[in-house]
């Protein structure tokens, strides 16, 4: 296509999705993608979204509970089947299959977190309208409320300066395959690219940068013109950083020839070939499982998916570890719910409310957060009572992964989510001198019927900020904001609001969960 036949088709059509070989050319605008000077920070997430509501009690199983397996006659997982792994979890077995690296020795070798109880208050159970809420992090299931952008995209737009008129030389973030997901939009314009084979997508980019200059924006024409000019020169600029990302990178390993596993493969290599993407979203469909879920010998259609995620997350951290970029990424699971406890008549399970969703990676505080699901106490539909706002691993991505500020985050979610704690943000030298060190804090009296005292030991001056949040994860109170001196510190507080709360005390940056328990 010559580039005056692409300006001329193209600069008067509206400023919605625009279609190139397939590609939606809003994915490459630069309103709509961060600044060099962000991309220093050599860090990366990646996002596995299971479409479709994996069911969490026979992904790890439950098994010492007996309701378990009296409301799951047909598709329950028995114990001597289930794989138990330091004696406390219990993966199905199709999460450990043999001769590759999987979910169950990364859980072993402390890169594997598995959070149970997942969810949110009120939650929906339509595919598409869960999805949404997941996607954008507005935690509300009134149909009235648009959901049009996602919580990733509006935190790039939000804490990178001079966005959106500056251009960055790689791509904010990366999809595999589709149109640019909700996630990876916001107010002020997307902020990644969607791509298949780098191959065509080179093929496709090549020869679009304009050899007209820029209109002036004082007419409406004008701007529309400049918005599809700059498309243009993304693409062409884009194709070309991917490309040669393909073709220096590598994989250090065999990948199993499946569609998940390969999308996984090919993240790998254009991090190993140098792409300085910070987000990666990769799609893994077929979790709606109402009919024939699994068979009596432990196959079918759901032990065969979660072989397929165990395989293609295991292979490519075993990939990370062997060319050395391991430390820089970290992944998480998402889906849009889980399903129900009872099985439905057709060996399968219909869409349900709270899951077990995985982070994994070297900066993962591995381990099992969250109890069991109380399968004696479900909710008034009959569904799995959540543990976790969903948003504070997303909250623990954006402050303790990408350095993210607590205001920041509550602008993001429009309301303040404190971070689970399943990330780890390595100490260095400098963070040690300038005292981002955990300490050992105290609450006293707890449970308390009035005032608490917070009390640790100080070794440099500090800012301090104690706030209290709801045992779900929402802020109801900041208790104090100071500094403080060298030696014992001591900070009285008396909370306003009480039931079973977490006190979070940040100090110099640092910041350390207590739970806490008012009673009046």
């Amino acid at each position: 296509m010559k580039r005056r036949t692409f300006l001329a088709s193209t600069a008067a059509a509206s400023l919605g999705t625009q279609i190139l070989g397939g590609i939606p050319l809003k994915a490459f605008s630069p309103l709509e993608l961060m600044q060099p000077e962000a991309q220093d920070d050599d860090r990366i997430l990646i996002v596995v979204q299971l479409f479709g509501g994996n069911d969490g009690l026979n992904t790890i199983i439950p098994v010492e509970d007996p309701e378990y397996y009296r409301i799951r006659p047909e598709i329950a997982v028995q114990k001597a089947d289930a794989v138990s792994v330091l004696s406390r979890v219990h993966f199905h077995p199709a999460l450990a299959p043999e001769g590759s690296y999987n979910l169950k020795s990364m859980f072993e070798d402390g890169r594997l977190a598995i959070i149970q109880g997942v969810g949110y208050e009120n939650p929906s159970l339509s595919h598409f309208r869960s999805s949404d809420i997941w996607l954008s992090g507005f935690n509300t299931s009134d149909p009235n409320k648009r959901l049009v952008d996602g919580w990733l995209g509006r935190y790039w737009a939000e804490t990178l300066p001079g966005f959106p008129e500056q251009l960055p030389s790689d791509p904010t973030a990366v999809q595999i395959g589709g149109t640019l997901s909700m996630l990876l939009q916001s107010p002020r314009g997307d902020v990644g690219i969607a791509l298949t084979d780098p191959q065509k997508f080179f093929e496709l980019g090549q020869g679009l940068s304009p050899d007209l200059e820029p209109m002036s924006d004082a007419t409406r024409y004008g701007r529309e013109y400049n918005f599809i000019r700059l498309i243009a020169e993304q693409s062409d600029r884009y194709s070309t950083v991917v490309k040669q990302a393909f073709d220096k990178g590598k994989n250090a390993i065999s990948y199993s020839d499946n569609g998940f596993v390969q999308q996984m493969k090919l993240v790998a290599r254009l991090i190993s070939g140098g792409l300085k993407s910070k987000v990666f979203l990769v799609y893994m469909g077929g979790f709606d499982t109402h009919v024939q879920q699994q068979n009596e010998d432990l196959t079918g259609l759901h032990p065969y998916l979660l072989e397929t995620l165990s395989k293609g997350i295991g292979q490519f951290m075993n990939d990370a570890i062997a060319q050395g970029f391991a430390d820089r990424v970290v992944g998480m699971t998402v889906s849009e719910f889980g399903r129900r406890p009872y099985e439905n008549g057709s060996r399968g399970t219909d869409h349900g409310t709270a899951s077990v969703q995985f982070v994994f990676g070297n900066a993962v505080r591995a381990g099992v957060y969250g109890n069991s699901p109380d399968l004696s106490n479900l909710d008034a539909n009959g569904d799995v009572r959540w543990q976790y706002d969903y948003r504070r691993i997303y909250a623990d991505v954006l402050e303790t992964w990408f350095g993210g500020t607590p205001s920041v985050t509550a602008s993001v979610f429009e309301e303040g989510i404190l971070p689970l704690g399943v990330l780890q943000k390595p100490t260095t030298v400098q963070d040690a001198y300038d005292g981002k060190v955990e300490l050992q804090v105290r609450l006293y009296p707890n449970p308390t019927s009035g005032s608490v005292v917070v009390e640790w030991q100080q070794s440099s001056p500090a800012s301090v900020s104690i706030d209290l949040y709801t045992s779900t994860g929402r802020k109801v109170e900041e208790a104090y904001r100071g500094v403080v001196q060298p030696g014992p510190v001591s900070i009285p507080i008396l909370p306003t609001v009480s039931g079973a709360l977490i006190c979070n005390v940040v100090v110099n940056g640092v910041a350390h969960h207590l739970p806490l328990t008012v009673v009046r």
